[in-house]
């Protein structure tokens, strides 16, 4: 039987992203190939294992593809000395940093097999990662802070009438029905980073399904469109603003602005969209009061998670989505964006030391 190395923590990222260590070809010396728009990630994630070795903890890195069972993989990469290599031999850990989403029939295999076993502990609660991870589940668990959400069956005429339907419903029955205007907005269900997002302003049936047969591996959900373009303006940058609050141990932990560019509604920073950290002072103090009721509610001290909040045009405050896996990449043009960055790997990690420690008096 082949050797197996035990590892502290073993960071699993999803294979359409990053690189497995058993590809040979010489383009591939790093996670993250270096002609992508994750080439940054590379950066993060050799601190993020540096980091691990300041903290006497071994880690690793590898992707959803190279999972085999349980906390295992069938290779992966390490950071040392300043490079990146790779490693061709089986490893494993019950501690799990996992950075890949069940978005297709054969990464929820994957991801059930990663974390099952009693040992194996995901970084974030399995529960909380399913509810944020669906946007249609995060509006049927937190119905009084979210946007009317509904799901589609299908591409057909008649399923997209029906989700419709419950949509008009929904928004009758809304306190602040007169936040939502007349047009739609159409999401990917399990989406992030502001891709697969539609706003239909005519033809709302035939417009999804067009979309839809494009996209056939995409589930979709349908929003009202809401107007939060004068709703916040940061040093009177008026434009679209989402603002996140980074949460760990129920405690506000970091906070930012994204300014959405000129014309759109995605604050995203994928999409064009501007990043302004700022301190809790500089938040509404009526956002403050609905994210700390959220936290209550959720109830999960252990998780790391971002809640991310926009305020209408007629002054009503929104949860837009919880994120269970805030990125940890910086842009390198932004000190700020780097120093706030490493904070949060910081933390991670720190987090992580604490539950091995546990984990080791408890079998002492």
């Amino acid at each position: 039987m082949d050797d197996v190395i035990n590892l502290d923590v073993l960071v699993v990222y999803s294979s359409s992203l990053a690189t497995s260590a058993s590809v040979t070809d010489s383009y591939s010396k790093h996670p993250f190939l270096l002609d992508s728009e994750q080439a940054n990630y590379n950066l993060s994630y050799a601190y993020f294992l540096e980091y691990c070795r300041e903290n006497k903890l071994t880690a690793g890195l590898t992707t959803s593809a190279d999972v085999i069972g349980p906390g295992s993989c069938d290779n992966f990469w390490q950071f040392q000395f300043g490079q990146w290599s790779k490693v061709e031999k089986k490893a494993q850990s019950h501690q799990i940093f996992d950075k890949f989403f069940p978005n297709s029939p054969a990464r929820v295999i994957k991801r059930k097999l990663l974390l099952s076993g009693k040992l194996i502990e995901p970084f974030n609660d399995k529960q909380l990662f399913a509810t944020f991870f669906d946007k249609l589940l995060t509006y049927q668990q937190l119905p009084s802070y979210t946007i009317p959400t509904v799901g589609i069956v299908s591409s057909k005429i008649s399923d997209i009438k029906k989700s419709l339907s419950k949509l008009r419903s929904l928004i009758r029955l809304h306190s602040n029905c007169q936040d939502f205007q007349k047009d739609i907005v159409l999401k990917d269900r399990f989406g992030a980073g502001g891709n697969y997002v539609y706003e239909i302003n005519k033809d709302f049936s035939h417009e999804i399904q067009t979309i839809m047969k494009a996209n056939p591996e995409v589930q979709f959900v349908v929003q009202p469109f809401l107007s939060f373009d004068t709703g916040f303006a940061y040093q009177k940058n008026q434009t679209a603003t989402d603002i996140r609050l980074i949460f760990q141990h129920n405690k506000l932990i970091q906070c930012y602005f994204r300014m959405a560019k000129l014309g759109d509604f995605r604050c995203n920073l994928h999409q064009g969209g501007q990043l302004v950290y700022v301190t809790p002072d500089d938040i509404p103090k009526i956002i403050q009061t609905i994210a700390k009721e959220i936290v209550q509610k959720i109830d999960k001290p252990e998780s790391l998670y971002a809640l991310d909040f926009v305020i209408s045009n007629s002054g009503h405050v929104y949860l837009i989505e919880g994120n269970i896996g805030p990125g940890i990449d910086w842009d390198s043009s932004q000190i700020s964006d780097e120093q706030m960055s490493k904070k949060l790997i910081h933390r991670i990690i720190k987090e992580f030391a604490s539950r091995i420690k546990r984990s080791r008096v408890k079998s002492s």
